[in-house]
């Protein structure tokens, strides 16, 4: 029995763990690349100073442009 519930309760928290991940990557998707950069500068402008930030943002850009999770708003490659 002990191991019929330690079980459930990984279950549990595997799936809430999903749940959570999936709720913050629907939070991010469809956004517009200058949203997209102002929320990092907003979440992370007290913690890591500005030019790094532009750095993370033009890595997080990228790779939301490649995965096209971008929203309509996103400027085209050059």
């Amino acid at each position: 029995m002990k191991k019929l519930f330690k079980l459930g309760l990984v279950v549990a928290v595997i799936g809430g763990v999903v749940k959570l991940v999936s709720s913050q990557k629907a939070e991010w998707q469809g956004l517009s690349e200058p949203e997209v950069r102002d929320k990092l500068h907003s979440k992370l402008d007290a913690k890591i100073p500005p030019e790094k930030v532009d750095a993370i943002g033009d890595k997080v850009v990228n790779k939301m442009r490649e995965r096209g999770s971008l929203g309509e708003d996103a400027p085209s490659e050059a």
